[in-house]
């Protein structure tokens, strides 16, 4: 398990660093810890090839701020857990475009930052098994829900759009698809459409945009789809 600290203020990440090695040692699990300065220096070691599974960020740091850094992790690694620490929570919402798992509120304790961990590994475990499997003519495969952008259906043929891959089409009612991912994460705002909600990046008037540009119209009840939307966001600051 490769871990990445990242805070310009020295006691706050040695701090970290030494709440972090206790509870690898109490959990006897093989942490590999690298803690850095600054964003810059975390996103240089990113560049080089260094991978994460979970990154404890600052927000509030000279140079690029965290939310600005994570927006740079998350165009090289959409499945690391990032851990925000700040002092104020009034950038709390910026952070879900980059799907942030936690707020940790300055001073850091050593509670807070043992109920993050177990919360990154318990998501780590989660977005490892939650796959679904679908068929085509083409052949077999094996899906993770983390990796489903959104579904779309024309004329009894889903379409199922991907992270960085094309479409997988097959046979089939949408309704069937949406109860095979079975995930709060996914919200139908159109007859047509079942949205990842972990990929949306705001909803505006009756539109959600996701965070890989498409324009997707809601149809459906706008303003329980936005509670949805919202709701979720809620559940992660």
């Amino acid at each position: 398990m490769n871990i990445g600290l990242c805070d310009d203020e020295s006691d706050e990440l040695e701090k970290l660093d030494r709440f972090v090695r206790a509870f690898g040692q109490r959990r006897e699990l093989p942490f590999d810890i690298a803690c850095f300065p600054n964003g810059e220096a975390i996103l240089s070691a990113i560049e080089k090839g260094q991978g994460f599974d979970i990154i404890f960020l600052d927000i509030y740091m000279g140079g690029a701020d965290g939310i600005a850094v994570a927006k740079e992790i998350r165009k090289r690694d959409g499945k690391c857990a990032i851990v925000f620490e700040t002092s104020s929570r009034e950038r709390a919402i910026d952070g879900y475009a980059v799907r942030a798992l936690q707020y940790l509120l300055k001073p850091l304790t050593e509670e807070a930052v043992t109920s993050a961990l177990n919360q990154a590994l318990e998501a780590i475990v989660q977005k490892e098994e939650r796959f679904i499997q679908i068929r085509n003519r083409q052949g077999n495969y094996r899906i993770l829900l983390d990796d489903i952008l959104f579904a779309e259906s024309d004329a009894r043929i889903v379409s199922v759009h991907l992270k960085g891959e094309d479409p997988i089409s097959f046979y089939d009612r949408l309704d069937n698809f949406q109860k095979q991912c079975n995930d709060e994460r996914f919200v139908r705002c159109h007859k047509s459409f079942l949205v990842n909600l972990d990929h949306v990046h705001a909803i505006v008037n009756n539109d959600i945009l996701m965070e890989t540009g498409e324009d997707i119209h809601i149809s459906m009840n706008v303003s329980a789809i936005k509670a949805a939307f919202a709701s979720y966001v809620a559940k992660k600051i």
